[in-house]
């Protein structure tokens, strides 16, 4: 695009909130040890996240304003010198950024440390915290933990952490709904796995009540981490401050995860597309054979091969049969963007509550969590509260 139309420029809210970060940058220096500044940084970077999102509507750059922000930080250092305390904060806030920072973030954080180094006076940076030093160096233990919800379409992922040493051990919590786009839709940093499961299982409710941690053993148990969807072009707008305050976290805690389990021999799952080479073949049979067993008739057969095409695309590997009432409203809103009064678009909408309802029995679901479902399928879902991905705030 750059060839095309020359290079891009800054969109005009890069400088006034790289600015704001900066001037609020002092509260990372209450910080007592490595976890505590990762923290206060991430949640410095969060909060402007969260406004830019609700406020801007195009240059949702992100990556490009973190290493703006690096460099600016790094003016910041320079442009202070060790005349005063003013030059700790940006000093403070650029480990920060490389604990959080994706690989090629945290590499120019940490270049940008190394520039800063040679202005400063040696008795200036030499007094400060060891430490700090441990920022870029965080890294996964290789315990692993997962939750599903009742319906199997709302996961967890735990993963132990530490920096050096095993300092700060804690684990991170990715919170993924993959009822519709696969999401990441909640995420933090607790101090054990039963500290984030309980916080996981307040976020989705009754559906995840009887949901304990289970060791995860498989690559492919971690196929959430390799699909879900994220990015500055997929932007809804409604993104919660947790998801801000991990926009690059949890990019950087997905990579050091995969490094560790290399180390263990153990890979991540490739990425492939969800939304190609989609054989619906074997679903619409069993349906079929079902619907034909319990209704004694056939069902309209148009119907089912466009219901379970849309059904599975973009559907996460072992959720074929995850039936939750935020998935069955999810396609319920894709089919009624159909054309409102074809045949076809009307057979789909009919069939559907149906539909859920096979897919619910399939899995297991108790009754009145398939009710639920099903009741949703057909257009009158519960409370906010009992949809599967939706925070009940």
């Amino acid at each position: 695009m750059e060839s095309l139309a020359g290079p891009r420029q800054p969109p005009g809210w890069f400088q006034p909130s790289i600015t704001g970060v900066l001037d609020r940058a002092r509260v990372v220096l209450a910080a007592r040890g490595p976890r505590q500044l990762e923290e206060a940084t991430a949640e410095l970077l969060g909060a402007e996240l969260y406004r830019v999102i609700r406020d801007e509507d195009r240059g949702l750059w992100f990556d490009w304003w973190f290493e703006q922000l690096v460099d600016a930080a790094l003016a910041r250092i320079r442009a202070e010198g060790s005349r005063n305390d003013a030059w700790q904060a940006p000093w403070w806030l650029l480990h920060g950024l490389a604990s959080i920072g994706s690989p090629a973030l945290s590499a120019a954080a940490q270049t940008a440390l190394g520039r800063a180094t040679k202005e400063l006076r040696r008795d200036a940076y030499q007094s400060q915290p060891e430490w700090l030093r441990l920022l870029p160096r965080i890294s996964a233990t290789g315990e692993m933990w997962q939750l599903r919800d009742v319906y199997g379409a709302r996961l967890a992922v735990i993963a132990g952490f530490s920096y050096p040493g095993g300092t700060d051990r804690s684990v991170f919590l990715f919170d993924i709904d993959a009822c519709g786009l696969v999401r990441l839709v909640h995420a933090g940093v607790f101090d054990n796995v039963d500290e984030a499961a309980a916080a996981w299982r307040s976020l989705v409710g009754d559906a995840a009540d009887r949901s304990s941690p289970a060791p995860i053993e498989t690559g492919e148990q971690l196929a959430c981490l390799v699909h879900y969807e994220a990015g500055e072009e997929l932007v809804e707008g409604t993104e919660p401050r947790d998801v801000t305050d991990n926009w690059f976290r949890a990019s950087r805690r997905t990579h050091d995860l995969a490094q560790a389990l290399r180390k263990r021999g153990m890979a991540l799952p490739e990425s492939r597309s969800l939304y190609h080479d989609i054989d619906t073949e074997p679903m619409v049979e069993a349906f079929v054979a079902w619907h034909r067993t319990t209704h004694g008739t056939e069902p309209d057969p148009e119907a089912v091969d466009a219901v379970a095409a849309e059904w599975l695309e973009g559907a996460l590997p072992g959720t074929q049969h995850a039936a939750s009432p935020h998935r069955a409203q999810y396609q319920l809103t894709l089919i009624s963007d159909w054309q409102p009064e074809h045949p076809v678009t009307v057979a789909v909408k009919t069939l559907l509550p149906t539909w859920v309802r096979w897919n619910g029995e399939q899995a297991g679901l108790p009754v009145h969590f398939l009710e639920r479902a099903v009741a949703a399928a057909a257009g009158n879902p519960g409370p906010i509260s009992e949809r599967c991905g939706v925070d009940p705030e």
